[in-house]
């Protein structure tokens, strides 16, 4: 009996520190030692991997939201990795890319999203690789600010928000999603690479 008790109140006490004690601990931390990073204003040349299996509902309009990003056209190339989609994504990548320089597709056999955004990062020539989903829409300066973060030397990657919209536009998170990405925040606050930060 003092076995099971030991063992429910353990159990209780992790889920405790886990859901409560840990996220309170972390935003008093992030309050008490940030820190900072070192932002600067280089802008490097970017590979943007999009990694797409049967994406043709929406792949078009991905490309067309990273050209219209707020970057240098001459430091910025999108790379479509097709996870051997059977459906008119191919066509659609290639089609944009017949017209702009800046889009090449790369078709892969079926491997999964890392797989392809393995292929890909191979084959990239760029000083930062970004990557993105199919159905994600980036806000115009969102790469000038994720790049800016690599000024600091001892920041090797940088995460963005992710912003869960309705196809309507309105917002659809949940309290679990806020209450994620405020710990995200602090731990980002802290250097910590435990989750995606806030960039």
């Amino acid at each position: 009996m003092f076995l099971l008790k030991t063992f429910f109140w353990g159990s209780l006490g992790a889920l405790a520190w886990t859901h409560v004690g840990y996220p309170a601990a972390a935003t008093l931390a992030a309050r008490v030692w940030p820190r900072p990073v070192r932002k600067g204003g280089a802008l490097p040349k970017v590979s943007v991997v999009v990694a797409a299996h049967d994406e043709e509902d929406v792949i078009e309009r991905r490309l067309e939201n990273l050209l219209a990003l707020d970057y240098p056209q001459d430091r910025l190339a999108v790379v479509v990795a097709s996870d051997a989609s059977s459906d008119r994504t191919n066509e659609i990548v290639s089609e944009v890319a017949a017209r702009e320089p800046r889009v090449s597709l790369l078709e892969c056999p079926r491997g999964g999203k890392v797989a392809a955004q393995d292929r890909a990062v191979r084959q990239a020539t760029s000083e930062v690789v970004a990557f993105s989903d199919g159905n994600s829409t980036w806000e115009p300066d969102a790469l000038r600010h994720l790049v800016a973060n690599l000024a600091d030397p001892d920041v090797a990657y940088v995460c963005g928000q992710l912003r869960l919209l309705t196809a309507e536009g309105g917002n659809r998170e949940g309290t679990y999603w806020r209450y994620e990405m405020r710990l995200r925040d602090a731990e980002s606050r802290l250097g910590s690479i435990t989750g995606e930060g806030v960039a």
